[in-house]
């Protein structure tokens, strides 16, 4: 089941952990992980800002992911959500994009590939 985040003053910023970036068909970057604070999966809204030194994300939606080192951490159910979000989307295909942002960022972030 797939429900909205609420609104942005009423949580503006998302602790991520498990996280990757993928890039949709048109061309948008989201991130798809973990919610630390629910431990719910979690997709974003377009990324428009990646501050690889503070391990920061700020998204389309004006909210910021704040990106968590989480070694072990099962992803399965972010990327069932993923998965969800794309064909309410009508998102037909899309790349894992992780690996083309700066190494620290990209190393920290995923501890498991999509399925």
């Amino acid at each position: 089941m797939l429900w909205g985040t609420g609104s942005l003053v009423s949580k503006p910023t998302f602790h991520l952990g498990g996280w990757s970036i993928v890039q949709t068909d048109a061309g948008e970057e989201h991130l798809v992980g973990i919610d630390l604070d629910t431990g719910a999966g979690q997709v974003s809204s377009a990324v428009i800002r990646f501050d690889a030194s503070a391990m920061r994300c700020q998204t389309a939606s004006g909210r910021i992911y704040v990106l968590h080192e989480t070694s072990g951490l099962s992803t399965r159910e972010a990327w069932y959500v993923w998965e969800a979000w794309c064909q309410v989307n009508g998102v037909e295909s899309w790349t894992d994009v992780t690996d083309r942002y700066p190494q620290e960022a990209a190393s920290a972030g995923r501890c498991s590939a999509a399925p």
